[in-house]
């Protein structure tokens, strides 16, 4: 969940900008469309690239070696990715304000 409301804040930051095809889930290629308004979002690409991972694994399990999304993560896991969205929220909404 961490990922997806990082992903809808970044496609808000684009919409504020009269991008009109935003597209894909990628927070990495969100920011990455993004720079192009602000150069700061390239600070933010560590943070897009963790909240990547745990969007495609627990999205598409067949990305796990073994075993099923619910068993991969934990309850730190799901602070980090709490944690994460909150930053990147956070630096997103500064932007549009």
């Amino acid at each position: 969940m961490g990922q997806q409301a990082a992903e809808k804040a970044i496609k808000a930051y684009l919409y504020h900008k009269r991008v009109e095809d935003v597209w894909g889930h990628s927070l990495l290629d969100l920011c990455e469309d993004a720079k192009l308004f602000d150069m700061m979002f390239d600070t933010m690409k560590s943070e897009a690239r963790q909240l990547d991972k745990y969007h495609y694994i627990t999205r598409y399990p067949e990305f796990l070696p073994s075993g099923t999304s619910f068993e991969a993560f934990n309850e730190v896991d799901a602070e980090r990715s709490i944690e994460l969205s909150a930053q990147v929220v956070g630096f997103t909404k500064q932007r549009i304000v």
